[in-house]
């Protein structure tokens, strides 16, 4: 069977594009599905779901690190044996996967049974990664692994566990609820909210950007050597798609990021979809530059403008940024907009009366 996208350096551009861009898919779909059945993510719980998110996207990383640019001096003239097992590769081992035990009976109150196997499963999943040089995306296993590791994290996966169930009980000012309940999601989202659905945009759009290039690259249709030019127009054409016209289209007038999260952008003083023409304005005076500025290389500039726009949501109880106090628009949760409420939370239901049998 052959390489996907027909091999060498094409595919590894693929990949070095759409490996990002799958973890920023999977961590967008993470947070819709946690706001959408818990709401707001406050206290314990709502950190210990931020740090399963983190836990994976750390795991991902783990089995496909260093991720070379090129396949220059990658493989060996002669297929290497197995590397012998070594001290600093299993306390690596063991550090990653001791999280994803500790989550499992703390967060998801899963059984130590339960836990092993899913720990012992992610384990063979990133040594059949690893050995596959990303699942043929590359000519050869680029970080091959001793085979121990995979045990070494089943037993990390085990010994998280243990420290979950055992330690909060001897903690005597721990918090001893960390599975998360449902919360109505109406008052302002704070700014680590907002950021995490701002950094998703950013993932998005680049990555994205950056896929569809290599993509189109690898099956021949971009002329060697305009790669750039071609890499510029997308990002400036998926800006205009996702960035304006689809906020535009939208009831909650939000980008992929924002909806994530769980955001909207409404009027200023009434929880109703902002009006089409405050959107257009506030897009022409934050997202607009922002983009010019990081498709022509000047990133720093485009920072400046964020922390311009962000010097007041950090002082104003409400979060407003600059562009918002400009053009009169506001960022509220979803929930505020459309008065939904999350699937887990308990609704009180009134017992139905006993209804007398017929003689």
């Amino acid at each position: 069977m052959g390489q996907p996208f027909g091999g060498g350096q094409a595919a590894i551009e693929v990949a070095v594009a759409a490996i990002p861009l799958l973890m920023v898919i999977g961590s967008a779909l993470y947070l819709r599905g946690q706001h959408r059945r818990y709401g707001r993510l406050v206290g314990w719980p709502g950190q210990l779901t931020l740090a399963t998110l983190l836990a994976g996207l750390g795991l991902a990383v783990y089995a496909v690190w260093p991720l070379p640019a090129s396949a220059d001096g990658l493989c060996p003239v002669e297929p290497a044996p197995a590397p012998p097992l070594e001290l600093r590769d299993a306390a690596l081992a063991l550090g990653i996967f001791l999280p994803v035990g500790i989550l499992a009976r703390s967060r998801f109150r899963r059984g130590v049974f339960t836990t092993v196997a899913i720990g012992t499963g992610l384990a063979v999943a990133v040594h059949a990664v690893r050995a596959t040089g990303v699942l043929g995306l590359y000519p050869c296993a680029y970080n091959a692994a001793a085979l121990e590791i995979a045990g070494i994290a089943a037993a990390g996966t085990l010994l998280g566990w243990l420290l979950a169930r055992w330690v909060p009980a001897l903690w005597p000012f721990g918090p001893h609820r960390s599975w998360p309940v449902a919360v109505p999601d109406r008052v302002a989202p704070d700014l680590a909210r907002r950021m995490f659905g701002t950094l998703i945009d950013l993932g998005l759009w680049w990555f994205g950007a950056a896929t569809l290039v290599a993509l189109l690259n690898a099956y021949g249709i971009i002329r060697p050597g305009t790669q750039e030019q071609v890499l510029t127009g997308t990002l400036l054409g998926l800006s205009l798609l996702f960035g304006l016209f689809l906020p535009l289209l939208r009831r909650d007038r939000s980008t992929l990021g924002r909806a994530a999260v769980h955001l909207a952008l409404t009027e200023w003083s009434l929880p109703r979809p902002a009006v089409r023409r405050r959107v257009l304005a506030r897009a022409a005076l934050l997202y607009a530059p922002v983009t010019a500025l990081v498709a022509f290389g000047l990133p720093w500039f485009a920072l400046a403008v964020a922390v311009l726009h962000a010097c007041t949501a950090v002082v104003r109880p409400d979060g407003a940024g600059l562009a918002d106090l400009i053009c009169r628009t506001r960022v509220r949760t979803r929930s505020s907009l459309t008065g939904s409420l999350p699937q887990r939370l308990v609704r009180y239901v009134p017992p139905k009366e006993d209804v007398p049998a017929p003689s």
